[in-house]
């Protein structure tokens, strides 16, 4: 079973902020592949759902971005998931707005939604999708990770869905990080 976790925030005041580009790729893909039999548990939102016969859970932990770890530790616990069967999906301010990168392990670069992940599950060996949103000197890292994407922003993020998802379906299909950061890592929306 692999699990797909978007980060970001609930609730309409977050919807379309440049912390939630974790819950935008979720929300598009569960849209493009026709899937709307949402539950939740353990305060996540997610979709459980088979692809080319793997078993997948689309997941957006609920519990506010500084506490993902909790909702991210019970699902990988209750189902039984591999750590290299689980994806993160996260607004990185370190790439520039539209381009995508995969990584493996190291720090969470000053992400506290992946700070609080790699505290509840003891780790940091996780494959993560990393969705530049980059940086913007006349706010505050807090602040322009709150602010909402510009429309002619979510239009590149929309428009260019196909990317993210060839890039979590071949995950899918093969984890293989080297490979997918060949392909992928300079590619942008």
């Amino acid at each position: 079973m692999k699990l797909i976790v978007g980060l970001g925030n609930p609730g309409i005041q977050y919807q379309w902020t440049r912390h939630n580009a974790g819950f935008i790729i979720i929300d598009n893909l569960a849209k493009a592949l026709n899937l709307t039999n949402k539950e939740t548990k353990f305060s996540g939102e997610f979709i459980k759902t088979k692809y080319q016969n793997q078993d997948i859970i689309l997941l957006k932990p609920l519990t506010f971005m500084n506490l993902s770890g909790i909702c991210v530790a019970n699902f990988i616990n209750f189902f039984k998931i591999k750590l290299e069967d689980v994806l993160i999906i996260h607004d990185e301010i370190d790439l520039d707005f539209g381009r995508i990168q995969f990584k493996n392990t190291g720090s969470a670069a000053g992400h506290n939604g992946l700070k609080d992940i790699f505290a509840k599950t003891n780790t940091n060996n996780f494959a993560r999708l990393r969705i530049g949103v980059g940086r913007n000197p006349n706010f505050s890292t807090v602040n322009w990770v709150l602010s909402k994407f510009t429309s002619e922003e979510l239009a590149r993020i929309n428009n260019n869905s196909e990317l993210f998802f060839n890039a979590i379906l071949s995950w899918v299909d093969n984890n293989n990080l080297n490979n997918l950061m060949n392909k992928f890592n300079n590619q942008k929306f």
